[in-house]
C-alpha cells in the first residue's frame, strides 16, 4: 500500500485543467487551460510558481514534452505546435505549426518517441503517426494501420 502527503496546490484562474504534464527533467510542469485557452508552465525549483505563462490559439487539450525544453501542444480546433520554452523572455516561443489535423476535431491525445522521432496523435476516431523527417520541423504523416 502507498502512502501520499499533499506537497502543495497549484491554482489556475480559468476553469479546469485540461491535462498536467512533467517535463522530462522534472522541472516544469505543463498545465493547459479549458477557461481561458492558455498553457501555463510552472517551474519546480521556484516552488511550482507559474513562470511561463501564454494565451493559445484555441483550448489546449494535449501535450508531450518533447525534451526538457520543447514540447508539441495539441488543440480542440485541431492543430498541433511545437513550442520551445525561453526562460530569459518568460515565454513559450513559437514553432512548427501543423493544421493537417485542422478539420474541426480535437486532438484528444499524444505520445512521443523521441529517439525515433515519432509522435503519435489521437485526433477524433483516427490515430495518426507522425515522423520528423528533417531538422525544420517537416513531418511526414501515416495514419495508424495503413
Amino acid at each position: 500500500m502507498f502512502s501520499y502527503d499533499l506537497h502543495s496546490t497549484i491554482r489556475t484562474p480559468g476553469m479546469s485543467a485540461t491535462f498536467i504534464e512533467f517535463s522530462q527533467n522534472g522541472r516544469f510542469l505543463a498545465v493547459g487551460d479549458q477557461g481561458l485557452a492558455s498553457l501555463w508552465i510552472f517551474d519546480k525549483t521556484t516552488g511550482f510558481s507559474p513562470n511561463i505563462v501564454i494565451a493559445t490559439p484555441a483550448t489546449p487539450t494535449a501535450l508531450v514534452w518533447e525534451t526538457s525544453e520543447t514540447v508539441f501542444a495539441g488543440f480542440d480546433d485541431g492543430r498541433l505546435v511545437h513550442y520551445r520554452v525561453d526562460l530569459v523572455g518568460k515565454t513559450l516561443v513559437e514553432g512548427a505549426v501543423n493544421s493537417h489535423f485542422h478539420n474541426g476535431l480535437p486532438i484528444t491525445a499524444m505520445a512521443l518517441d523521441a529517439k525515433l522521432k515519432t509522435l503519435v496523435v489521437c485526433v477524433g476516431p483516427e490515430v495518426f503517426v507522425v515522423r520528423r523527417i528533417c531538422i525544420k520541423s517537416m513531418f511526414f504523416v501515416n495514419k495508424l494501420g495503413q
